[in-house]
């Protein structure tokens, strides 16, 4: 199991170049990939794009490589010649106006650099993208061991509040026999207080409504279903796979066993239990946000 969140990084050094390569991930319902390259990559965005979606199935992935040159570049002059030329002319109508008393600062008419500027020139380099894609591999390959030891951390806590929901349930179906138990002496009581009144007691009646109770309150089948969830949650917790939608669609399903339960629960105790188990529910899939 994994988690959705992480980091890695790795470098790559070349003859002319040498690259960092750093990948890192937040939670997001779906795969989105985003890549950060400079321009001499940008043709292999396709296939390092293709390399990320192999790694990863859900999450927001980002991928930046930054690239430094370590090779001496040229410099160059470039000159503007045309609006040189117009500057020149400029000038020498302002000295035909003015006179010879208007000077010529060379240094500040080339200090524009619309005229004049110095530009470096690379030279022309070979990337090796084998390279690259081994470096973007070794990067995946840290971003996806951290991811893993997150994950660790998250399943160690799934499955201490599975245990807890587990505590839960075995509450409850040791408390449901008792309801009837107890509802089965109120009726008792109550036969017993008619004949003591002289009054008739419509026996049959009242062991029909303590056989409607019994039905109302039994949560047996809740308990059962409830229970193979959480066995299929630990299951899942076992996979290599990519797990956070199917725990995510188990605890909606959990949810609802627990929402019955509630619903038929006629003792304080067992709507404690309920409160309780919703609670855990809800833990859980704060974690299940996290998970890949």
């Amino acid at each position: 199991m994994k988690s959705m969140t992480g980091y890695g990084t790795s470098s790559v050094k070349g003859h002319y170049m040498e690259m960092t390569i750093e990948v890192k991930a937040v939670n997001h319902r779906f795969l989105e990939c985003h890549l950060k390259l400079p321009k001499v990559l940008q043709t292999m965005e396709d296939r390092l794009r293709k390399a990320m979606k192999e790694q990863v199935s859900r999450g927001k992935i980002d991928l930046t490589i930054h690239l430094e040159e370590n090779f001496d570049k040229k410099r160059t002059l470039r000159l503007d010649e045309q609006l040189l030329d117009q500057y020149v002319e400029a000038i020498q109508l302002l000295k035909v106006k003015f006179g010879d008393s208007i000077k010529i600062d060379l240094a500040t008419l080339l200090a524009d650099q619309s005229i004049a500027s110095v530009e470096e020139v690379s030279e022309n380099i070979e990337i090796d993208e084998q390279g690259v894609l081994a470096g973007v591999e070794s990067a995946l390959q840290s971003f996806n061991s951290m991811r893993e030891t997150e994950g660790g951390y998250l399943k160690k806590d799934m499955e201490d509040w599975l245990h807890s929901l587990q505590g839960y349930c075995e509450e409850i179906r040791e408390l449901a026999p008792t309801l009837v138990d107890r509802y089965r002496e109120k009726i008792e009581t109550r036969i017993r207080s008619f004949l003591d009144e002289g009054l008739e007691a419509d026996e049959g009646r009242l062991l029909t409504e303590l056989a409607i109770f019994a039905e109302k309150v039994d949560v047996s089948e809740e308990l059962v279903r409830l229970q193979a969830h959480i066995n299929q949650y630990r299951y899942y917790l076992e996979k290599h796979e990519p797990i956070g939608r199917r725990l995510d669609f188990l605890i909606q399903e959990m949810n609802r066993e627990v929402n019955t339960i509630g619903s038929k629960g006629a003792d304080t105790s067992m709507r404690q239990y309920v409160v309780e188990m919703k609670g855990v529910l809800e833990k859980l899939k704060e974690q299940v946000q996290n998970v890949e």
